[in-house]
């Protein structure tokens, strides 16, 4: 018992309760917020639509668009289409090839093209593809009782028969029309950016997990640190050193970023030294970004940094496509540094425009030089701790 009332007087045992309570509280209302009425909000992710053919496929592109519960835009040429899609602009491709009316008129199989991104968030990934199989089955229905009408009326007219002899003849050939494909349009899903092995599709998560949570604990460690030296150490030089020691942290982590990469085969779609770089910003943006609360609140800057954790998990877009966000969760998201991280590894790990990265990189050093300017008018608002003679 001696023990507990000990403990129960330090300061650091109520942070601690307090910080278990913080989590649950904060995950809870931030996620539950934050996926509230994601369903309503499908209709934000977005279709291309290519029509190459002049007859039935301008009859299908009307319905798609109307049919549709997604946000549809069309295209003059498929490569447009598709290098807009590596910018993560659109979620799938819906081809229509120029054979599309020969092919059923011949009676032959059609076929659709759908081009699914694998860059993206494994929930849009999977929409697309259903969507994909649901479509061509609708069309199918569509076009079958469509396609043997018309091969009926053309083979009967060219008869020369009586019409009684005709109806004969009909009977037949509905016969025959029976035992044909009651599938005339077939999907070919086409998936871009692809990689092997299904591990690949939690990198990005795992990355500004680690990233973030490591960033918070180090910078947790050193404002004990801090706390420690203060009387001894003017305030300005103990920034100093924090920034250089938060700068060589983020310039050695990389290289054990890409260690592990290589150790567990998770291959780097663009090359290594831009890997480095990429990694090395996006750590310092995470250390700059958790500095700022610690700097301005000491300990109780933690349960800040616990919040902007489970905002960025939530808004970064590797659990839920950004799209499908509230405005103000989409608005939030644009300034943490997660949303920039985990669009760069998506095109690190499974390809796409070249430019994006260098974007998100952009992105990234903005709000290091923000976070950083904020942190140093903290420290210059601060008092400075009386130093003793010994210093």
């Amino acid at each position: 018992m001696k023990s507990l009332k000990a403990l129960f007087h330090i300061r650091e045992t109520y942070i601690g309760i307090a910080a278990a309570i913080a989590f649950q509280v904060i995950f809870f209302s931030v996620w539950m917020t934050a996926y509230d009425g994601v369903n309503d909000r499908m209709d934000q992710l977005k279709i291309g639509l290519v029509n190459e053919d002049e007859q039935l496929g301008i009859e299908i592109t009307n319905q798609l668009e109307n049919q549709l519960p997604f946000q549809i835009q069309s295209y003059t040429s498929i490569e447009n289409a598709k290098s807009i899609m590596d910018e993560r602009q659109i979620d799938m491709i819906i081809q229509i090839p120029s054979s599309v009316t020969t092919s059923l008129a011949s009676g032959e199989q059609a076929q659709i093209v759908y081009w699914i991104n694998q860059s993206n968030a494994t929930l849009v990934k999977t929409m697309m593809e259903n969507t994909a199989v649901q479509l061509t089955n609708q069309m199918n229905q569509q076009f079958y009782p469509v396609q043997i009408n018309e091969a009926r009326s053309q083979f009967i007219q060219q008869l020369p028969l009586s019409e009684e002899s005709a109806l004969i003849v009909e009977d037949a050939v509905l016969f025959l029309l029976d035992s044909l494909d009651s599938h005339p349009l077939s999907s070919s899903i086409k998936k871009t950016n692809e990689v092997d092995g299904f591990a690949a599709n939690f990198v990005p998560l795992m990355i500004i997990l680690s990233s973030f949570v490591g960033a918070m604990v180090m910078i947790m460690q050193l404002e004990l640190a801090t706390q420690s030296i203060q009387e001894t150490i003017s305030k300005w030089n103990i920034f100093i050193g924090r920034q250089i020691i938060q700068v060589g942290v983020a310039l050695l982590l990389p290289l054990l970023t890409i260690g592990l990469m290589t150790a567990f085969h998770i291959t780097s779609q663009l090359s290594i030294p831009t890997l480095y770089l990429f990694q090395f910003i996006l750590f310092w943006a995470f250390l700059s970004f958790a500095q700022v609360f610690v700097v301005l609140f000491g300990n109780a800057g933690m349960v800040f940094n616990i919040l902007a954790l489970s905002l960025q998990l939530v808004t970064s877009g590797v659990l839920v496509p950004r799209a499908v966000l509230s405005d103000w969760y989409m608005k939030v998201g644009s300034i943490l540094p997660a949303t920039y991280g985990a669009d760069g590894y998506y095109t690190i790990i499974f390809g796409g425009s070249d430019t994006n990265i260098y974007e998100n990189m952009s992105s990234l050093f903005v709000i290091i030089i923000v976070t950083l300017l904020l942190s140093i008018g903290a420290v210059f608002l601060k008092k400075q701790t009386s130093l003793n003679n010994n210093m």
